[in-house]
This record gives C-alpha cells, sequence and structure tokens, in this order.
C-alpha cells in the first residue's frame, strides 16, 4: 500500500513535470515576437513603404481559415505564429514572411510542404536553385534573368520557416534580403 502511494505521489510528481514542460516550450517560443523574425524599413533600400493593410500576425486561427489542408499543415507543424510584412516600391512588391514552430521539425514540415507546392505548381519558365539561406533554402524565379517577374525565397532555421516573395525584384536583392532576414531571425532565437 506504501509503496502504491509513493508510485502515486511520483506519478503525479512526473505528470506535473511533464505538464510543466508541454506548457513551457509553447510559453518560451511565444516569447519570441513574430515580427521580429520579418525585414523591417531599416533592412530595405530607400524607397519602400509598409502595405499596412496586407501586413501583421498571422495567428493559426487566421491560417487555418483557408480549410481543412492549412488546419491540418498548422497541427502538424506545430506552429505557433507568425507575422508577414509586405512592402512597395512602385511598380515593386516584396512579401517578408516568417512562421514560428515549437520544434524544428515543424519548420521542416512547413518548408518541405512549400516545396511540393512549388513543384506541382505548373508556372512555365520557373527556376530553382540552392540559396545559401539558414538550414535549407531555395530560390525560385520567372522571368528575365537580371530582374525577375517573380521571385521567392524560402528557407528554414531551427524553429522558423522564413520566406520572401517578390515581384519586379533581382534575384540578387532577394538574396541578399533573405540573408538580412535570417540574421533577424538568429538573433531573435539567441
Amino acid at each position: 500500500m506504501r509503496f502504491c502511494g509513493r508510485l502515486a505521489v511520483r506519478g503525479r510528481t512526473v505528470g506535473v513535470v511533464v505538464i510543466a514542460l508541454l506548457v513551457a516550450i509553447p510559453a518560451g517560443a511565444a516569447s519570441v515576437d513574430p515580427k521580429t523574425l520579418v525585414l523591417a524599413l531599416s533592412d530595405l533600400p530607400a524607397g519602400y513603404r509598409l502595405d499596412r493593410d496586407e501586413s501583421g500576425l498571422r495567428t493559426n486561427e487566421r491560417e487555418s481559415k483557408d480549410g481543412r489542408e492549412a488546419r491540418e499543415l498548422v497541427v502538424r507543424s506545430g506552429r505557433i505564429t507568425g507575422y508577414e510584412a509586405t512592402w512597395g516600391k512602385r511598380e515593386i512588391r516584396l512579401d517578408s514572411r516568417a512562421d514560428l514552430c515549437r520544434r524544428s521539425s515543424g519548420a521542416r514540415i512547413l518548408f518541405d510542404f512549400v516545396v511540393q507546392e512549388m513543384r506541382k505548381s505548373g508556372i512555365k519558365g520557373l527556376r530553382r536553385a540552392p540559396a545559401g539561406v539558414g538550414a535549407d533554402s531555395w530560390i525560385y524565379s520567372g522571368g528575365d534573368a537580371q530582374v525577375s517577374g517573380f521571385v521567392l525565397v524560402v528557407w528554414r532555421y531551427d524553429r522558423v520557416f522564413a520566406g520572401i516573395a517578390g515581384v519586379g525584384l533581382s534575384r540578387t536583392l532577394a538574396l541578399e534580403l533573405a540573408r538580412k532576414q535570417q540574421r533577424r531571425i538568429g538573433r531573435a532565437l539567441g
């Protein structure tokens, strides 16, 4: 009886520790402000303006509104939150995005999903090359070699999936900005 009592106390203690760890993971992750994971005005060349209507927090609730597949992806990846900043300069449009997950495996799930979607996209003339950003990355582009009609850089680093998408943006500038964003992510995660 006494042994069972000790076991029950130990079981409760282990249960409390497990619950505390599960609560601590999101709490620690929540201490990262997702806005610090995307490009800021100081990272951009002169002349860009923030589109406040298109920029802001990307909650799981908001991301899940795109349907069942989106809801399942949020759950499967352990996504906590995200942020998107949209910038414009004349005919150039630039989106900087980051999604924070509980674990690095979640960032990989989001990265792999986007890579698979790009394969299925059927965009004619789409080119893909390693981007050299974060732990895994790709740059996709279409249009003229110097100034792309479309450019997308996606990568993952630790618990973050990130991307930069642009229209009218050169591949060179897109990669430079992705590296700046990656430095922000590295600093934010410590």
